[in-house]
């Protein structure tokens, strides 16, 4: 009976640690590549996903993530890119860098918690 209760304890923390991992957060964001147009990111653990107005979508791989700040690169056919989104309380902008220019999406809101 007692190893039941901890095999099931078990298996109860470890869905709860996958699906906490596997959570999807979205920012939407005033794009600084193309001004007027809205621009939409998703992260979770592991992948940085970056949606074009036209439907286009990257995805970066995340070298760093905390409270402060997420950082991703993604090793593509024209070189590197990278990405840098600022989490601060007021104002969280994403910078993104890739071998061709340097723009900042700004005014990002989060879509859920």
């Amino acid at each position: 009976m007692r190893n039941k209760l901890f095999t099931i304890y078990l298996l109860l923390f470890s869905l709860q640690l996958s699906a906490s991992e596997n959570k999807i957060v979205k920012l939407k964001c005033e794009s600084g590549a193309y001004p007027g147009q809205v621009k939409r990111w998703s992260y979770n653990q592991k992948d940085l996903f970056e949606f074009y107005p036209n439907g286009y979508k990257r995805v970066y791989d995340i070298k760093t993530i905390n409270k402060k700040y997420l950082l991703a690169e993604e090793d593509a056919v024209r070189g590197m890119y990278y990405v840098s989104i600022n989490f601060d309380d007021n104002d969280i902008n994403v910078n993104v860098e890739t071998p061709l220019t340097k723009y900042i999406d700004y005014k990002c809101a989060r879509l859920n918690l």
